[in-house]
């Protein structure tokens, strides 16, 4: 069956959503988070795109963009390569990182940015991650009314002169046309999550992961979470406290 062409927005401003394969985490550490700004900056530069807004969550990612002098889906697709391309080969491993084809949704007028701003900026909070939109480090909200090299911040302005958080216009209807959105994050049963863990290192349950060296636990813990496994999970299954799990999550594997 023939894929349904994309719609072509009239001001050329899209709601742009990228999200991981079979829902994993697409970002395991900060420095995951820069490289992906570090190539949206790219295919900024490449396509004379705006970008208007973003947000980066663990396994999807919002974006707010205005198209430049190729189409959008050209310049997600540069993106996308661009930083999948980079992740593989810093975790070592194949395949595709984002689901088959990205979302986007066309914006056409004022009051349906507005709602999309909010939406995207208050993320974190509806994830509980953050109790105030502001908070949040890989948002772009925390931008807001500052200078930026990211942000097109003279267009928002010229777009958008009020706050989107606070002026009372908008659009009171869903933004994502998308069932699954707001559904929890897939979740493993124990045998399935072991079966991750001995396919990941040989180990079955806490006593026999201990006794791994840490390059290997920390090459785990790292599969595990690639597969979106909740850390409170994956603490059943090594026996380490969330925090430890965080410390070695991201700091650098040793070679076994």
């Amino acid at each position: 069956m023939a894929r349904r062409a994309r719609q072509v927005s009239g001001s050329g401003i899209y709601h742009v959503m990228l999200r991981g394969v079979n829902r994993d985490v697409i970002f395991l550490e900060d420095e995951d988070r820069e490289r992906f700004l570090f190539a949206l900056k790219a295919a900024r530069d490449a396509s004379a795109c705006k970008v208007l807004a973003y947000c980066l969550m663990d396994n999807h990612i919002h974006l707010v963009l205005r198209s430049g002098i190729e189409p959008i889906g050209s310049t997600v697709k540069r993106l996308g390569v661009r930083y999948a391309g980079w992740f593989n080969r810093k975790y070592d491993r194949v395949g595709h990182l984002f689901q088959d084809r990205f979302k986007s949704v066309p914006v056409d007028d004022d009051a349906h940015l507005i709602t999309l701003l909010r939406y995207v900026w208050n993320n974190p909070v509806e994830a509980g991650l953050v109790e105030q939109p502001d908070e949040y480090y890989w948002s772009s909200r925390r931008l807001f009314g500052g200078a930026s090299s990211l942000i097109d911040t003279d267009e928002f302005d010229r777009l958008l002169p009020d706050d989107p958080l606070t002026c009372r216009a908008g659009m009171a209807v869903p933004l994502w046309d998308d069932p699954g959105k707001r559904g929890p994050r897939a979740r493993y049963s124990n045998e399935q999550a072991v079966g991750f863990l001995r396919q990941a290192c040989g180990a079955d349950g806490p006593e026999s992961f201990l006794t791994l060296d840490v390059g290997t636990q920390q090459r785990t813990i790292r599969a595990l979470r690639m597969r979106s496994v909740p850390f409170a999970q994956v603490a059943r299954l090594t026996g380490l406290s969330s925090t430890t799990l965080k410390r070695m999550q991201v700091a650098n594997p040793a070679v076994a």
